[in-house]
C-alpha cells in the first residue's frame, strides 16, 4: 500500500476533517448557549428575590413609619390634654387668688388720708404679672413638650430603621 492516495480520498479526507471541525464547533456553540441560558435563568431569579426583598424591607420601613406617627400623634394628644388641665388648674387658681384678694383691695370710692391720688393696685398688678407669666410658661412648655415628643418619635423611628432585618 503506497501512501499515495487517490485525489478522491483526499477529498473525502478533508471533507471529513470539515465536518468534524464543523460538528465540535456546533457542540461548543451548544455548550455555550445552555451555559448563558442558565446564567440568564439564575439572574431572573436573582432579581425577583433582590425585588422581593427590597419590596420586604420597603413595607417594614412603612410599617415603622406608620406605627411611629401613630404612637407619635397619641403622645402629642396626651401632652395637649395635660396642657389642657394645667390651664383649667391655673385658671381656677387664679379665680381663687382674685376672689380671695378683692377684699384685700382698697376702695376706689373711699377718701384718701391725704391730697393726691390713690395708688394702683398692688395685689391686682400681681395678680395680672402672674397670669401673664402663667400664659407664656404655658405656651413655651406645650412648644417644648411637642418638641421633645416629636424628637423621641424621630427617635425611635431611626432605631427602627436600624434595627437588623432578620435575614
Amino acid at each position: 500500500m503506497s501512501l499515495l492516495l487517490s485525489p478522491r480520498v483526499w477529498v473525502a479526507l478533508a471533507f471529513a476533517a470539515v465536518l468534524a471541525a464543523l460538528g465540535v464547533q456546533t457542540m461548543r456553540l451548544s455548550h455555550a448557549h445552555a451555559e448563558r441560558a442558565s446564567l440568564m435563568q439564575q439572574y431572573a431569579e436573582a432579581a425577583r428575590q433582590a425585588e422581593a426583598d427590597a419590596r420586604a424591607e420597603e413595607t417594614r420601613r412603612q410599617a415603622i413609619t406608620d406605627e411611629e406617627a401613630r404612637h407619635g400623634q397619641e403622645r402629642i394628644a396626651a401632652v395637649e390634654m395635660e396642657r389642657d388641665a394645667a390651664r383649667a388648674d391655673g385658671d381656677r387658681l387664679r379665680d381663687a387668688i382674685r376672689a380671695a384678694t378683692s377684699g384685700a383691695r382698697p376702695n376706689p370710692g373711699s377718701a384718701s388720708g391725704g391730697p393726691g391720688k390713690p395708688l394702683a393696685d398692688p395685689i391686682g398688678m400681681f395678680a395680672e404679672l402672674l397670669e401673664r407669666a402663667d400664659r407664656r410658661a404655658e405656651t413655651v412648655s406645650g412648644y417644648a413638650d411637642r418638641l421633645r415628643v416629636a424628637g423621641e418619635t424621630c427617635e425611635r423611628y431611626g432605631d427602627g430603621l436600624q434595627a437588623p432585618t432578620g435575614r
